[in-house]
């Protein structure tokens, strides 16, 4: 994890790799259902889909993907602190 910032209400949670990065193709596609580079048979192929859907479609937020080749890629995953603070309270009373 490379860090957690929050602004504008709002929190941020980025996540970076220092692999290679991705080609601008690949990057394209990153949030279609059963889109892979990895070999047929390992995986759903649906995590990041799956990751979408929860920030922005169920929290509101954004799932941002920045890459650069050579350098690696990092996602920001930025939701309203509203449902992060909604979420607080009801893990807090369920323990």
């Amino acid at each position: 994890m490379k860090a957690v910032d929050i602004h504008e209400g709002r929190v941020a949670i980025s996540i970076a790799d220092n692999e290679p990065g991705m080609k601008p193709e690949v990057k394209e596609r990153l949030f279609e259902p059963f889109f892979t580079t990895k070999p047929a048979g390992v995986g759903t192929s649906l995590g990041l889909l799956i990751s979408y859907q929860i920030v922005v479609e169920k929290h509101g937020g954004q799932l941002l993907c920045f890459r650069e080749l050579g350098q690696g890629t990092e996602f920001v995953i930025e939701i309203p602190i509203c449902h992060f603070k909604s979420f607080l309270a009801i893990n807090d009373h369920q323990h």
